[in-house]
């Protein structure tokens, strides 16, 4: 796994790859003001039949912020100018986390080149307005009482045991609340633009009237989702699922190996590699 950058639009972009890339090529797209190291694990995993390009989107990581306040849009239109220079003359899958779904499922829908997206936690649109306003905190946090619950809440009873510890909860707590002003200042456009979810609601329209290539990696104990929500999507656009329950939000902490396998295995027979 090395480190690189490309410039597109006005950024330097800057992304995690495997230093050769093989034949079948995964593009990982982080979620919300993650960053491209959220793929490490899955970079780690043995017996890899892909291989790996994790971006860090603009605001986030290391790659440059000169939009200042990242859109939705800029996102998708960033992922797209990527994909067309980074990997032109390539078929790829793309495998996202939460946020990171939209911008997959946006450049999906008109691109034949991308063979199937496989959604994390992915985003979904949902109509559970209360409960979206306990989400904005979590996202955009005001203190490091805030930025602790955010984090906090990323985790179910089942993989909680690394986050409930006294000396990580105080580190959380130590977080300089300039950087948690900033962060705000950087992400809020972009998550004002989640829970409006008009943008969201369209790309999911706008995948599902020509394409089922994708499959949703779920969980019941999920906070950061209205699983409700979930199941209606799910049932409308005849989703595929595959459903990881002893995780929260956070799923690449206890269970990367479990999501490799369902892609590998995947890919194995997409691929005819049987």
């Amino acid at each position: 796994m090395i480190r690189k950058q490309i410039q597109l639009k006005n950024e330097s972009i800057s992304y995690l790859t495997d230093e050769k890339l093989s034949n079948i090529v995964v593009l990982f797209l982080h979620g919300f003001g993650d960053d491209a190291t959220r793929a490490t694990t899955l970079f780690q995993c043995k017996n890899r039949l892909y291989s790996i390009v994790s971006v860090d989107m603009p605001g986030c990581g290391k790659s440059s912020n000169n939009i200042g306040q990242p859109t939705l849009q800029y996102y998708c239109d960033i992922v797209g100018e990527f994909i067309d220079k980074f990997l032109p003359n390539r078929e790829i899958y793309i495998v996202t986390h939460s946020l990171g779904t939209i911008p997959a499922l946006y450049n999906a829908t008109n691109n034949p080149k991308i063979k199937y997206v496989f959604g994390v936690a992915p985003a979904m649109p949902t109509t559970n307005a209360l409960k979206n306003d306990k989400r904005i905190k979590w996202m955009l946090p005001n203190n490091p009482e805030d930025w602790y619950e955010s984090q906090f809440n990323l985790f179910s009873e089942f993989d909680n045991d690394w986050i409930i510890r006294p000396d990580v909860k105080q580190k959380i707590l130590d977080t300089p609340q300039d950087y948690i002003d900033e962060r705000k200042r950087v992400f809020s456009v972009l998550a004002h633009e989640i829970f409006a979810m008009t943008f969201i609601e369209n790309v999911y329209k706008n995948f599902f009237a020509k394409n089922k290539n994708f499959t949703a990696i779920v969980s019941r104990n999920d906070k950061y989702i209205n699983f409700s929500d979930v199941e209606n999507h799910i049932k409308l656009y005849n989703l595929g699922t595959y459903e990881l329950n002893d995780s929260g939000h956070a799923m690449f902490y206890k269970n990367t190996q479990k999501i490799h396998n369902y892609i590998n295995n995947f890919i194995i027979k997409k691929e005819g590699l049987y």
